[in-house]
């Protein structure tokens, strides 16, 4: 599973992060039916990505931009607190889309990510850990770790 452990070096502590953060992205885009292509990490700064194999409507991209931050919430008990630019704050596009598409109850769709989460923390971990281990996973390997089964064996 994901290790925090006190005593961890910062690049340490901020690949964790990335990890986990990455994770989140993947399992929510996964659970909205989307195809996750790759998730990576870039490096030991904390800096990560994930992308889809397919363009997601703006209601998916709201979720998978909320699900990065709310597994980091999840796993660390807080938000990053790394200064974070307006245009790449997750929280700030997706509230910002959801106002743009006219979607009023944010809280609504944040809670739903947070409980699909929690729910699936087993799996979180798992992807977050394979991630942390491999640096790099795609293809069949990505697609067996976001299957749903897997949160229910």
């Amino acid at each position: 599973m994901v290790i925090y452990a006190p005593g961890m070096g910062f690049a340490d502590i901020e690949r964790n992060r990335a990890a986990v953060h990455e994770a989140g992205h993947a399992l929510v885009a996964a659970a909205r039916g989307l195809a996750v292509a790759v998730i990576e990490l870039h490096g030991n700064d904390g800096a990560g990505g994930m992308r889809l194999g397919e363009v997601p409507s703006e209601l998916d991209r709201i979720w998978v931009l909320y699900g990065g931050p709310f597994a980091e919430k999840l796993v660390f008990k807080k938000w990053a607190a790394t200064v974070i630019p307006p245009e790449h704050d997750e929280l700030l596009l997706a509230h910002r889309l959801c106002r743009q598409i006219g979607i009023n109850d944010t809280v609504g769709i944040r809670d739903q990510v947070e409980a699909y989460l929690r729910d699936n923390r087993l799996r979180l971990e798992l992807v977050a850990a394979r991630l942390l281990e491999a640096g790099v996973v795609e293809g069949a390997e990505l697609a067996e770790l976001l299957r749903e089964e897997l949160s229910r064996s």
